[in-house]
């Protein structure tokens, strides 16, 4: 590789642009551009967006005139109203609560706004450069130097300080609150450089690397954020300077590293491909640095065979895909919709060639990362494989399905997924009949209440709460795996989620129904309380007898259930949600309680029903039928 690196510092010094985009790439989306209809509207929409700037910055953000914020930025995850725990919405120089209209400002609303100036000001050098280079223009490359010397003078002056404002934290970075944002700003700020800083002067160019190159780079680097899509990005940034700047040490580092690019990808990903955080949103934001640290390796001439890994990554989302397209929003994600990803499986059909991805790469709209990589040409849509039951063991995934059917529902069990993670062991959620049934909260913003009294909290998921109290972190193990066409069969232990306490669910999944066996049983010889709990979108009717019910605690997610009515019975019950029904297996004394807790969206509450028992052991039968069809109750299977 030093060979490599000798050879691209050396002609790094002449004006063409190498770091993601070289003159070759250059000429052959100018070819494209003529006789390509998508190639040419993706250059016409760049060249108007350079055009505009800075025009649309100022009124987007309801400004007189274009400036660089007046002080560093703030965390993303703060813009969201203080009461209500929403996301803000901006609309110029307003930030509006979407429940009941309020607009806030001061810290830190106001220095998450200059978090998104300063990201828009990053994208725009990135994209002015582009459209010069495209036009010829000089233009274009006048306005990306104003928004680079801009930077330039004002990053060295800027404070380190983190998401909570305080200054000099290892976590802290001057023109965003943190260094991963740090990094993922820096990363097109350095791609407009290289694309215009043959316009630039020597005394600018000297700043501009001085101040904020290096400068940026000595930031990022005092946090080594492990395996991490923190330090993923952090090694896309690494790399674009120490390419930029031709300093080897930082190459090495972003590459070769104790957290670099190619420890990444060894540990990072899970041998079956989901990345190890455990949230398809998580996912594809460590595959974007990955994929971006793999394109500049290859411009400067460096080999990087680890590279391989990231095929697992397109692969993974394939099998665990809904039928309408998006993820499960296990642990901190919302619902990723593959379509949503066509640009990142355009790039990975060019690397690989697999046909799978073809689907979805055609499914969005080719733009600038079509252009600069993507596949040419991006050929049509070929068969796409049936969808089938699938077991991803690694990542403590699986997907049931039956052959003729969009029932699905998908379960897991794997790695805590460290601080992105929830504790619900063994939770699920469903789709059939062309709708999401079985819930799970996803993630809020992280500054939001709710995020940990609510989202991360066991019975907030479709999974067993003993004593009231959190699942601990764990990794749940893989008992049983029988997939079939008409049906399939998984069993499973939570592992250790609760001191003297051990869980085992079983699910047997047909298109039909799914039955829901979970055994819940005392190691330590003392009797608990247990409680299965059910949260599925639509409304939520049965025919027990409630009553209002108060006795729920004030902690640990309990306090969230609200609207609860109860009822207790020994017999065998049913609740409907919408379409789907629940049937419960009759067992002694069972507690049952309704009411509504917490959804995706806060604005729109989701129904629950819980069934608690006391004892020494415990049973839950249960029957998920989502067309509220079936006459009888399937055959059990025999005891383990």
């Amino acid at each position: 590789m030093r060979l490599a690196l000798v050879l691209f510092f050396a002609v790094a010094a002449f004006a063409e642009p190498r770091l993601l985009t070289s003159p070759a790439d250059l000429d052959r989306i100018q070819r494209l551009a003529k006789t390509a209809p998508w190639a040419a509207e993706a250059v016409r929409r760049i060249v108007a967006a350079a055009g505009e700037w800075p025009q649309s910055h100022v009124r987007k953000y309801g400004l007189t005139e274009w400036a660089i914020p007046p002080e560093g930025g703030g965390w993303s995850h703060a813009y969201v109203c203080p009461e209500h725990g929403a996301r803000l919405a901006e609309h110029g120089n307003r930030n509006v609560c979407p429940i009941d209209g309020k607009d806030y400002h001061g810290y830190p609303i106001d220095n998450v706004v200059y978090s998104h100036r300063n990201v828009d000001n990053a994208d725009a050098a990135r994209n002015l450069g582009l459209a010069y280079r495209l036009t010829g223009n000089a233009g274009y490359a006048e306005k990306a130097r104003r928004i680079l010397n801009a930077y330039a003078a004002i990053y060295p002056k800027w404070p380190i300080h983190d998401n909570n404002n305080r200054l000099d934290t290892r976590t802290g970075a001057r023109a965003m609150s943190q260094t991963l944002s740090e990094a993922s700003w820096l990363v097109p700020l350095a791609f407009g450089y290289d694309l215009v800083r043959d316009t630039m002067s020597a005394a600018e160019r000297e700043r501009f690397e001085r101040d904020l190159l290096r400068n940026a780079a000595a930031v990022i680097r005092r946090n080594d954020a492990g395996k991490s899509n923190w330090q993923s990005w952090h090694n896309a940034a690494l790399l674009a300077v120490g390419l930029l700047i031709a300093d080897q040490e930082l190459v090495h580092l972003a590459l070769d590293g104790k957290g670099g690019f190619k420890f990444q990808v060894r540990e990072g990903i899970t041998p079956d491909g989901p990345w190890h955080e455990g949230a398809w949103g998580y996912h594809f934001f460590a595959l974007q640095p990955l994929l971006l640290t793999r394109e500049m390796a290859v411009r400067a001439g460096i080999a990087l065979p680890e590279a391989t890994a990231l095929k697992r990554m397109f692969d993974a989302p394939l099998l665990c895909v809904f039928p309408d397209g998006t993820l499960p929003n296990f642990n901190d994600s919302g619902y990723t919709n593959l379509n949503d990803e066509a640009r990142w499986f355009e790039i990975g059909y060019r690397l690989f060639g697999d046909a799978r991805y073809l689907t979805i790469a055609n499914a969005g709209t080719r733009g600038m990362e079509s252009l600069l990589w993507g596949a040419d040409p991006l050929p049509a849509t070929g068969a796409t494989p049936p969808l089938t039951s699938a077991l991803l063991p690694g990542a403590g995934v699986a997907i049931l399905r039956a052959e003729g059917s969009d029932h699905t529902v998908a379960i897991k069990f794997g790695e805590h997924g460290g601080g992105h993670g929830h504790f619900d062991k063994l939770s699920f959620i469903s789709y059939a009949g062309g709708r999401r049934i079985a819930a799970d909260p996803g993630t809020q913003a992280y500054a939001a209440k709710t995020h940990a009294t609510w989202d991360k909290t066991t019975i907030a998921h479709n999974t067993i709460s003993v004593d009231e109290q959190q699942q601990a972190a764990a990794t749940g193990k893989l008992l049983e795996w029988t997939p079939g066409a008409a049906g399939t069969t998984i069993r499973l232990s939570a592992g250790p989620v609760y001191p003297g306490v051990e869980i085992e669910r079983t699910l047997i999944h047909t298109a039909a129904y799914t039955l829901d066996i979970v055994d819940v049983r005392s190691t330590d010889g003392r009797p608990h309380t247990f409680d299965w709990i059910h949260h599925a979108f639509g409304p939520l009717s049965t025919d027990l007898p409630l009553a209002p019910y108060t006795e729920l605690p004030a902690s640990n997610g309990y306090q969230h259930l609200t609207n609860a009515k109860a009822a207790v019975v020994s017999d065998e019950w049913q609740a409907r949600f919408g379409a789907e029904r629940v049937w419960m297996r009759a067992a002694p004394d069972t507690l049952v309680v309704t009411g509504e807790g917490l959804g995706p969206d806060l604005r729109v509450p989701v129904p629950f029903v819980m069934a608690r028992r006391r004892g020494t052991a415990a049973r839950f039968i249960v029957l998920y039928d989502p067309s509220g069809r079936l006459k009888t109750f399937p055959a059990l299977p025999p005891v383990k």
